[in-house]
């Protein structure tokens, strides 16, 4: 049997950190067992669908390297096909009409949290013109069974499991409903999603049965807080798309979320070619993953270090566009500039921002910053012209040179060293002087030291 699993967002907002999780492990599931993986948007709550949404989840998607080779599933589309068979239900007395008023129902609920509808057993209905919904003849009595690959078994008393709509009153059918009846048309085999929708998978049971269908339920742990709270948007929840703005490559987001959840070995760094060789679901934990921002700079530092140079380089124009018309020159003086940049950056745009502060003048200084450019001022004069001096631009000689000076000065490398990396990259941190001096070349060297 060929596995299919599927990832199916709802075109609400943005795709977060937890979501995408949930699509790659569908994709690297699929993929370890030469299966299919599909993309269904599931759009039927109109009052919540973002209609830019779809599209940014999508690229989202495709940024990531998360992508089907299959038509992509608009669950709308199929909105005449659910209620075709929720009439065949209510025909069959799974499903029931229920006339309840707003008021009823909330004074019913007052009572009983587990709402079952006394007319789920009438034998008489109203008018069609009177308002209805849709409601599931849930099973009153036993217990219900999921053979969970990644919980393990789970039992829920039927009793539990209320009467939810399956048509609302305005003659749309309801997620649960929806998602069961695609989940059969498209023959996913394998429905993995998170853990907080282990209830609505015991509410589609009995959508499943009518139907004869009976996919494998995974249900991985949600991604927490550093308190241990299920994540919400008071916790500024971010995006993928926010991920991407802030400079985190795609490599270490994906190795990122491989590890919230999921386990081979001891090793840290994994990628996508390796996930698929190793992923099984018995290694995918039942304890909620953290967020953790701290590794995530780690992984991202370390795939900024290892991918082609020349790759990162295309990536760090991307989001600065300023870089898109380059000439020759300054685009090798910024290529060497990212190699010595990118060993301390966290993120491609730290890299970014320290390039662009070596072709910007800074021109007003704190008062830590003054003090610090107090001694270079001093000597302003005489360290230019040392530099002026000097007839082979390169590391070595100007190393050299800095040394000279700092013996006739008599003074240490720390108290002409920062000032001068201060002036040259706005930074009292950073790589070695002379280096930064040597790429970015004489005439802008002086320059920079001469401002004030």
């Amino acid at each position: 049997m060929t596995i299919v699993t599927r990832f199916a967002p709802s075109p609400t907002g943005l795709l977060h950190i937890g979501g995408a999780r949930t699509a790659l492990f569908n994709y690297i599931f699929a993929k370890s067992k030469k299966g299919i993986f599909k993309i269904r948007i599931e759009d039927t709550d109109k009052s919540r669908h973002i209609e830019k949404s779809v599209s940014s989840i999508l690229n989202d998607l495709k940024w990531l390297g998360i992508e089907t080779n299959k038509k992509i599933i608009y669950q709308s589309a199929n909105k005449e096909k659910h209620i075709d068979v929720i009439e065949r239900m209510i025909k069959d007395g799974l499903a029931y009409r229920c006339y309840h008023s707003e008021e009823e129902l909330n004074e019913k609920r007052k009572k009983n949290k587990k709402f079952k509808s006394e007319w789920r057993d009438k034998k008489t209905t109203k008018s069609n013109t009177e308002n209805f919904c849709v409601r599931i003849k849930s099973p009153e009595n036993g217990v219900s069974t999921i053979n969970d690959q990644i919980q393990g078994t789970v039992e829920l008393k039927n009793d539990e499991i209320d009467d939810f709509i399956i048509k609302r009153s305005d003659g749309t059918p309801t997620f649960l409903i929806s998602s069961a009846l695609d989940d059969f048309e498209m023959s996913i085999t394998d429905i993995l999603r998170g853990d907080d929708h282990l209830t609505n998978s015991f509410r589609q049971l009995e959508i499943f049965k009518y139907l004869n269908y009976k996919p494998t339920f995974s249900h991985m742990s949600l991604i927490h807080n550093q308190k241990n709270q299920k994540l919400s948007k008071r916790d500024n929840i971010v995006s993928i798309n926010d991920y991407k703005k802030k400079g985190f490559l795609k490599e270490s987001l994906i190795n990122y979320m491989l590890r919230m959840g999921w386990s081979y070995g001891n090793n840290e760094i994994i990628t996508v070619n390796e996930a698929i060789k190793h992923f099984t679901l018995n290694k995918v934990g039942k304890s909620p993953s953290m967020i953790d921002e701290k590794k995530l700079l780690f992984l991202n530092n370390y795939f900024i270090n290892n991918i082609e140079e020349k790759d990162l380089f295309e990536r760090i124009k991307i989001i600065d566009e300023k870089n898109s018309d380059l000439d020759s020159k300054l685009k090798q003086k910024k290529f060497q500039l990212m190699k010595i940049f990118k060993l301390r950056s966290s993120t491609t745009i730290e890299i970014q921002d320290k390039i662009n502060n070596i072709f910007s003048n800074k021109k007003n200084f704190n008062n830590e910053e003054k003090k610090i450019l107090k001694i270079f001022y001093k000597n302003k004069s005489f360290i230019i012209d040392e530099f002026t001096s000097i007839k082979e631009w390169n590391e070595y000689i100007i190393d050299q040179k800095l040394k000279d000076i700092l013996n006739k000065l008599e003074i240490k490398f720390k108290e002409l060293g920062q000032p001068i990396r201060l002036l040259l990259t706005n930074s009292l941190n950073g790589p070695s002087v002379a280096k930064v001096m040597e790429i970015i070349g004489k005439e802008l060297s002086l320059n920079k030291l001469d401002q004030s």
